[in-house]
């Protein structure tokens, strides 16, 4: 099948998972995009992660056309995807959510259902400047110890020790210790994470100060040429102002 138009037409259920809502709405509704094959009685689940608005946006489309909506944004990174152990976050009408449980299988581990359309977004944004919080945080506390003449080793053996323990801080300290940036996560994709969460802080009316800050730390990157590279190099854009490498 050579395009989105021939997938929707042969199957009874279709899925996406872009990078960002321009791809989303050009694999939707572009000239030979799902709609154009699209018809009463399908199932659509989309993995990307984009705003609450835009999926919302997708489910009322569907509704027009007879098509179930679910939207499923997903956290495991490369590995997940590879092992099918994913985590997805729904949101989603009872019944589609049920529907959509054979496919949600087929590449996750476990699908919590977080409300009607737009939730499994939100949460998914939260989730992204969490993280991306919980890296920088283990970032410039090892970079400062370094500067400051103490192994760095020993911030992620004490934290790792201690009740504020993460596996996330395995995976990307022990990355970022190996020099490591192997692309699981871009800096690209975090920061259009980080943008849109705080669009909806803003919509809100939500003051997300510690968020803005980390942003800005992956705009410094971009600005250096690391968008490309994964989430862990951030740290090299720190490295670069402090004149010292871990």
């Amino acid at each position: 099948m050579a395009t989105p138009r021939e997938v929707a037409a042969g199957t009874d259920a279709f899925c996406t998972c872009v990078a960002d809502p321009a791809a989303l709405r050009e694999v939707v509704h572009g000239q030979d995009g799902l709609f154009a094959g699209a018809r009463a009685g399908q199932l659509f689940i989309d993995f990307s992660t984009v705003s609450p608005e835009l999926m919302r946006e997708l489910e009322g489309a569907c509704a027009a056309k007879g098509i179930d909506f679910v939207e499923a944004p997903v956290t495991g990174s490369k590995n997940g995807a590879e092992k099918g152990t994913l985590l997805l976050m729904a949101g989603a009408k009872p019944a589609a959510f049920e529907r959509a449980q054979p496919v949600f299988a087929a590449v996750g581990e476990k699908a919590i259902l977080c409300g009607e359309v737009g939730a499994g977004s939100q949460v998914k944004l939260a989730g992204n400047a969490l993280i991306a919080m919980m890296l920088q945080g283990l970032c410039e506390g090892m970079l400062l110890a370094k500067k400051a003449g103490t192994d760095p080793r020993k911030v992620l053996e004490v934290v790792q020790a201690s009740g504020f323990r993460s596996p996330y801080f395995d995976f990307k300290g022990g990355a970022v210790l190996r020099r490591d940036f192997e692309t699981h996560f871009s800096i690209d994709l975090m920061f259009k994470d980080l943008m849109l969460f705080l669009d909806s802080a803003a919509k809100h009316r939500v003051p997300t100060p510690a968020v803005a800050a980390v942003k800005e730390a992956y705009q410094l990157a971009r600005a250096a040429g690391k968008g490309g590279q994964d989430i862990t190099a951030v740290i090299t854009a720190l490295e670069d102002l402090a004149g010292e490498r871990i």
